[in-house]
């Protein structure tokens, strides 16, 4: 290592001992000079009091004089002060590119002698000396009486520059260091050997000898800070990936007035992102006196936990009975709203839920009761209906601190209509109600379908009606075809998306890639032409996930054949139909049984009632309309 670079590790190596070192002193003792212990106000302390040796008698960095004579005795890495790097005096000659002599070399590139050169390659000068009187060394002499470098010898009797050196007193290992680092400047320990450089490695006392290098801190600027391994030097709250505020959740909560606690009806709580690797502290503040958060605002998550309940004290009288509490950790914020309750403030009735309820005879829904507070008491809330749509409790109980209950309502006859009413302190609330007729048909049927169109032989579209009284996933579904005399229904396939629902009397419409009625009613998926059609006749089928390609398989829920050739239409009665059906045409299920093409289509009685007429023979339960009418999901729905 050049005198250079050592120039500038010195000062590095020496903050850094500071650094290790200070931080175990007792900072009520004064600093002891010489005791070999680096203490407040020193830059080093190498065990003596000696001047000149990097490390002087008040425990500063010096500067060694560098000439060993007149002029330099070697390179840059004078044999004074190099304690045994790979230029050091004692392994190479005195005397290389840069003259062991005086300024006008009489020799070689590597004689170290003078004008009169008396030596050979290795001969470090005769009676002219490169030193001083005294010759500065023989062929491996460092040095005699007289050194060639200051006072304090660079080595001993054993060259400097041999493996065995251990340094002097600025040698910060230990009697067995002196490795391929310099030692002067490093700071290991005493198991440190040298193949880490503790003047820049950032760990602990034991980092440098058993981290090797590979798991070290990094630099001198990173110091504990890196998020390392078990054995780095990083801090003790260092594990890693750290949690982060996602939520204080509800956005809206009471408490009631002189009450510590968590807040109604559910608790505000903090939530963080994943799991804390140790206990996290989230500070919440509140905007009002009303509303204090227990423990100065300081809400700890316990490690292996998420969240933690926000725990309040209310005071209606100590300000504004609305507080915005705002919890932060790191740069992470979130807020919520508190309402403080008075202490005799009495809830009343908000609203029923669902505000509609449409049910067939017999069947039940669960209807809410909801108060605009939390109840101070339990609270019992008196049930009735009107127009004998059904039946409820006489009676539902709001539990204390809770905002809501839930009661059964059971629907009455068919057809009829009416209103669910609450009743507290004479103030109601209702929601209306409807029994449908039961239905007909308890599965999906295919409810409309053309197989040409003004856009052509590809102008086609199957619309299917859903005429139960929930709705229904089609994802996975398939819609296939068969010729039809085929033996089976062809390897091509329409496959309902994931996703892709039914409504409760709703439609959903599949169009074909030439599908001209886009404009109007959009499809709302695209079979392509995974499904071509026959223009007169042929089958269409609809089967849950599963469902092969044979003619006959227990998961098809409904098939349509059309035309007199059709051999697996249901009822073996397919729709007829004498030659090609005109363009603009199509065939659709009827509404019930009396329905026909005229009652089905425009203003037509039948046109609003859905198509739930189904008794497995297609040619009693399809009629041909002369306008075709597709519908999709956006088109409503129609209760038979």
């Amino acid at each position: 290592m050049s005198w250079s670079s050592r120039h500038l590790l010195v000062p590095l190596s020496a903050v850094l001992l500071v650094l290790s070192a200070c931080g175990g002193d007792d900072g009520n003792k004064n600093p002891v000079c010489g005791n070999g212990i680096i203490e407040s106000g020193e830059a080093c302390d190498d065990g003596n009091r000696t001047e000149g040796d990097r490390c002087n008698n008040s425990c500063q960095v010096t500067t060694p004089v560098i000439d060993a004579g007149t002029n330099d005795a070697g390179s840059d890495t004078d044999a004074g002060i190099d304690a045994g790097t790979e230029t050091d005096a004692g392994t190479d000659d005195a005397g290389t590119v840069t003259d062991a002599g005086t300024g006008t070399d009489a020799g070689t590139g590597t004689d170290a002698g003078t004008g009169t050169d008396a030596g050979t390659g290795t001969d470090a000068g005769t009676g002219t000396d490169a030193g001083t009187g005294t010759d500065a060394g023989t062929g491996t002499d460092a040095g005699t009486g007289t050194d060639a470098g200051t006072g304090t010898d660079a080595g001993t009797g054993t060259d400097a520059g041999t493996g065995t050196d251990a340094g002097t007193g600025t040698d910060a290992g230990t009697g067995t260091d002196a490795g391929t680092v310099d030692a002067g400047t490093d700071a290991g320990t005493e198991t440190d050997a040298g193949t880490v450089d503790a003047g820049t490695d950032a760990g602990t006392e034991t980092d440098a000898g058993t981290d090797g290098g590979a798991i070290d801190a990094g630099p001198a600027p990173d110091a504990g800070t890196d998020a390392g391994t078990e054995t780095d030097a990083g801090t003790g709250t260092d594990a890693g990936t750290t949690a982060t505020l996602s939520a204080l959740e509800p956005a809206a909560v009471f408490a009631r007035s002189g009450t510590t606690g968590q807040t109604i009806p559910e608790s505000l709580e903090v939530t963080l992102s994943a799991e804390a690797a140790t206990d996290v502290v989230v500070q919440v503040s509140s905007s009002s006196p009303s509303v204090v958060v227990a423990n100065n605002g300081q809400v700890t998550v316990p490690a292996g936990s998420r969240s933690a309940a926000v725990i309040v004290t209310a005071d209606e009288a100590a300000g504004s009975a609305k507080a915005t509490l705002t919890a932060t950790l790191g740069g992470d914020s979130r807020t919520a709203t508190v309402r403080v309750l008075g202490a005799t403030e009495q809830a009343s009735l908000a609203y029923l839920s669902p505000e509609t309820v449409s049910l067939a005879s017999g069947e039940t829904a669960n209807v809410t009761v909801t108060l605009d507070i939390p109840a101070a008491a339990a609270t019992s809330i008196a049930l009735s209906t009107t127009g004998n749509v059904g039946s409820v409790p006489a009676t539902v109980t709001v539990p204390a601190n809770e905002i809501s209950a839930k009661f059964i309502f059971t629907a009455g006859a068919s057809g009829s209509t009416g209103t669910i009413v609450a009743t507290l302190n004479n103030q109601s609330v209702s929601a209306q109600a409807k029994v449908t007729a039961a239905p007909t048909t308890n599965h999906i049927v295919i409810s409309e379908f053309a197989t040409l169109g003004s856009g052509g032989a590809n102008d086609e579209f199957i619309e299917l009606y859903n005429p139960t009284n929930a709705a229904v996933s089609l994802a996975g579904w398939k819609l296939q075809y068969k010729g039809p005399t085929a033996g089976t229904y062809n390897t091509t396939a329409f496959t309902f998306p994931t996703g892709a629902t039914i409504a409760a009397h709703g439609f959903y419409l599949v169009t074909s890639s030439s599908y001209s009625g886009g404009g109007t009613v959009a499809g709302d998926a695209s079979s392509a032409a995974l499904i071509p059609l026959g223009a007169s006749a042929g089958h269409i089928r609809l089967g849950k996930p599963g469902i092969s390609t044979g003619k006959v398989d227990a998961l098809a829920v409904d098939t349509v054949g059309y035309g007199s050739t059709a051999d697996a239409a249901e009822g073996n009665s397919p729709i007829s139909v004498s030659g090609t059906p005109a363009a603009a045409s199509s065939f659709e299920r009827k509404a019930n049984a009396a329905s026909s093409a005229a009652t089905m289509e425009g203003s037509g009685v039948d046109a609003k009632k859905g198509n739930s007429q189904d008794t497995d023979v297609n040619n009693a339960d399809f009629v041909i309309r002369t306008q075709r009418g597709p519908q999709n999901k956006a088109s409503g729905t129609e209760v038979p």
